[in-house]
């Protein structure tokens, strides 16, 4: 007998289910972004709007591009998930052992070397979900040839200084 559940998934794949919850998952962090960063100002509107389009533009990608989200991102985020288990119950078990181990806990993950470590973890789960394959094909022409080399040094380039602009305001927010 097959699993109901696999059934009921099956069918809303079939449905472009997943494809709307990208598009939610789009819309509520581009729009939680833009209002603590105040990009654009305080105006709720303002911010809305731009989410919904930059969310919209996410939404319409897989058809323009013949690329689906759904499985690196559905893979990208079961990962993470897996992780973020066996962490906890690895500090659940360590705090059976260390009566104080949320001090510890606490001194521990305001270390540099714990944000480096939580930076590769990341993006070994960006390459491991198939999302560098989204990328690639991205950069790849309509003919489904590569595309020329400058193409893809600047892709590759705008992923680094992105990136790296990303390091340096988060840095920047901890000073402050």
């Amino acid at each position: 007998m097959s699993d109901v559940f696999a059934l009921i998934v099956s069918k809303l794949v079939g449905l472009g289910f997943f494809n709307l919850l990208t598009f939610l998952l789009a819309l509520t962090l581009i729009y939680a972004l833009l209002r603590q960063r105040k990009i654009f100002g305080e105006s709720p509107l303002i911010n809305g709007i731009i989410a919904f389009s930059i969310a919209f533009f996410i939404f319409a990608y897989p058809v323009i591009s013949g690329v689906s989200l759904v499985v690196p991102i559905t893979t990208f985020f079961s990962q993470a998930f897996v992780f973020l288990l066996i962490f906890f119950i690895g500090f659940l078990i360590a705090s059976i052992f260390y009566p104080k181990f949320p001090e510890v806990l606490g001194t521990f993950f305001k270390s540099r070397n714990v944000l480096f470590s939580m930076i590769a973890l990341s993006i070994a789960l960006f390459v491991t979900s198939g999302l560098v394959g989204v990328i690639y094909t991205t950069a790849t022409s309509s003919q489904k040839q590569p595309a020329s080399p400058p193409e893809n040094v600047l892709l590759i380039a705008g992923l680094i200084i992105a990136f790296t602009i990303l390091l340096i305001a988060g840095s920047m927010g901890r000073e402050g």
